[in-house]
């Protein structure tokens, strides 16, 4: 490009140094020549500018695949982890029905109670979100809706559940606390604990609450994002 405006501008040059041509026939010449390097210029900034947004379509085409891959991913670990929340829950609401005769005739006969330990939280996948994100690339989908889908899945749901978690597994540690605690005394003396029955309770409702983010909130935002990510990838 550089050597075709090089040769048009001395074409101009030895056009208005033509002593044979009249004013009128250099003026016409130069305006044509003019025109041609305006007219290259545009045709390859133009060229320039749509190559490079094809590139960038691409790669947006290569991170929505990723991305969608990522929210199955998901779904399916959250569907793991609501799994482990109800069976931790069974097992801690069986611990709250003992009474303490129950207790007494547990530890009497050799047997134990099981306290389910388990720290719960799915593990989600935002590895190539962040990565896309940190370079820059976000801007380059043009689908202002799905962007905007993106970003409140990544910087409002994935950290919400990981807040849940945070709570429910704060108060899991709470309860291995209290059993240290209470190590040197016997152990039906620590579930009949009234104090530490309570936490067990919240424990419960704070797993139970849970399930209910998992279910009404993330989950079915992955699988909103994952049908408008299918519906750009079909354009």
């Amino acid at each position: 490009m550089q050597e075709e405006i090089t040769k048009h501008t001395e074409k101009i040059y030895k056009t208005m140094k033509n002593k044979k041509h009249t004013l009128g026939e250099k003026a016409k010449e130069i305006i044509i020549e003019i025109f041609i390097i305006v007219f290259a210029v545009t045709l390859s900034i133009w060229l320039h500018s749509w190559s490079e947004h094809r590139h960038q379509q691409e790669e947006v085409s290569v991170f929505l695949g990723n991305l969608k891959n990522d929210l199955k991913d998901d779904i399916e670990s959250i569907d793991v982890e609501k799994k482990a929340y109800q069976k931790s829950n069974i097992g801690y609401e069986k611990i709250l029905a003992l009474t303490t005769l129950q207790l007494d005739s547990i530890y009497k006969s050799k047997n134990t109670v099981n306290f389910p330990i388990y720290s719960h939280g799915p593990k989600m996948n935002i590895a190539n979100y962040e990565g896309f994100k940190s370079s820059g690339k976000i801007g380059y989908i043009e689908d202002e809706k799905l962007k905007q889908k993106i970003l409140n899945y990544y910087q409002i749901f994935v950290p919400a559940i990981n807040e849940v978690d945070k709570y429910y597994n704060d108060f899991l540690f709470k309860c291995f606390d209290k059993m240290i605690e209470n190590a040197d005394k016997p152990e039906e003396k620590l579930y009949s604990d009234p104090k530490f029955k309570k936490t067990i309770e919240f424990l419960v409702k704070l797993g139970k609450n849970n399930i209910r983010v998992y279910e009404q909130n993330t989950k079915p935002r992955a699988n909103e994002l994952i049908k408008e990510i299918e519906k750009e990838m079909n354009k």
